[in-house]
């Protein structure tokens, strides 16, 4: 598994509170990469309730908290052709709710 970010998540996970960067990075690291590595994204398991993960067209998106601050995180998720045939997240943009109009 690969990632990437772009130069706006870089820019928004920066603009984050520290303890909001946390509960992101606690939801990734505890929750998603596992999750990724069970194979949720092919559908062999489901991803973990704990994360509401939906599809819009070819980028997903991520709810890493539900109540405060309602954290949403964007990405998109490919297969390099190369190869390794590596899995690819690249994660677009983080933040709140209102992420989904960036």
């Amino acid at each position: 598994m690969k990632y990437r970010r772009t130069t706006q998540f870089g820019n928004d996970f920066r603009k984050l509170p520290m303890e909001h960067r946390k509960m992101f990075q606690e939801a990734v690291f505890h929750h998603f990469i596992p999750a990724l590595e069970q194979g949720a994204h092919t559908g062999r398991v489901p991803w973990p309730r704990r994360l509401r993960i939906h599809r819009i067209d070819e980028v997903y998106s991520l709810t890493w908290s539900f109540a405060s601050p309602d954290g949403r995180a964007l990405f998109t998720f490919t297969v390099e052709q190369e190869e390794s045939g590596d899995a690819v997240i690249t994660w677009l943009a983080v933040g709140y709710h209102d992420i989904h109009r960036s």
